[in-house]
């Protein structure tokens, strides 16, 4: 099969999975003016989508929280319209594990009628992550993003010795399947320290959810917030902070545990 175009689908509140999406896509070796990139991540982004073409192949990419897709990019992905095209499925997550992500991803990708002919698992800088407690800290860096240049090559190899996808076999993947009920988290947000906000708005337009408003100061609707951290990342006040109970100690427990480098994950 020959690629004619690359659609590429990522869901990525502090850019990680947006960098390992775009290696993979120009390791395809497809024109660079072929490379379609449609970003979920932001309100309003169904006016930016470019619909996709029956000769595209098809790569959707989503951060891990606690072990799944990010809920949000589940929620986006399903109002897509696709043509049966092949796809290639990105996890990225926080060096601690991917557990059921790709399995879900597999799940989600099959029922949009999607034919998924590889995946992968790459790992981001956690969202948890701080200069005090660092988890993953500057992945993805060079060395992942050419191990995802090298993946795309992969793909490419696979789609270009195949006649039809038809009659794959299903992509076998780590995990549970079915699967598993959602962790329950316990109630958590990010607002802002007054006595440290500038008031630059900075971190309203990096909100994913449209959780930040302001009203005599920067604020932020609870029941909107995903934790996942992109209003923290952008912040260089350190005005955004977590109201937790619970997530520093994962924080630090993290910091502690996962500090072994971990590989990216490659199913072809």
């Amino acid at each position: 099969m020959k690629i004619n175009r690359v659609s590429q689908f990522f869901y990525s509140p502090t850019h990680n999975t947006e960098k390992i999406v775009t290696s993979i896509a120009k390791g395809t070796g497809a024109d660079p003016l072929n490379l379609v990139e449609n970003n979920l991540t932001y309100p309003g982004y169904e006016e930016t989508l470019i619909d996709v073409e029956a000769g595209d192949l098809v790569i959707i990419g989503a951060p891990v929280y606690a072990g799944r897709i990010a809920a949000t990019a589940i929620e986006r992905l399903n109002g897509i319209k696709f043509a049966g095209n092949p796809a290639v499925l990105v996890a990225v997550y926080g060096n601690r594990n991917f557990d059921d992500a790709l399995i879900e991803l597999r799940e989600t990708a099959i029922s949009l009628g999607l034919r998924p002919i590889a995946a992968a698992a790459f790992v981001g800088e956690h969202s948890y992550s701080t200069r005090d407690f660092p988890i993953g800290k500057g992945r993805p860096d060079a060395l992942d993003k050419e191990k995802a240049r090298l993946f795309g090559e992969q793909v490419a190899k696979k789609l270009q010795a195949l006649k039809s996808i038809d009659k794959m076999p299903a992509l076998a993947l780590p995990g549970t399947f079915p699967l598993p009920e959602r962790k329950v988290i316990p109630p958590s947000h990010v607002d802002t320290a007054p006595n440290k906000c500038n008031k630059c708005g900075e971190c309203l337009p990096a909100c994913p959810t449209g959780a930040i408003f302001y009203k005599n100061g920067y604020k932020t609707t609870p029941e909107l917030c995903t934790i996942c951290c992109a209003c923290i990342k952008v912040c260089g006040r350190h005005a955004r902070i977590m109201i937790s109970e619970h997530i520093p100690q994962i924080r630090e427990n993290l910091a502690q545990t996962c500090t072994e480098r971990k590989e990216p994950a490659i199913f072809v």
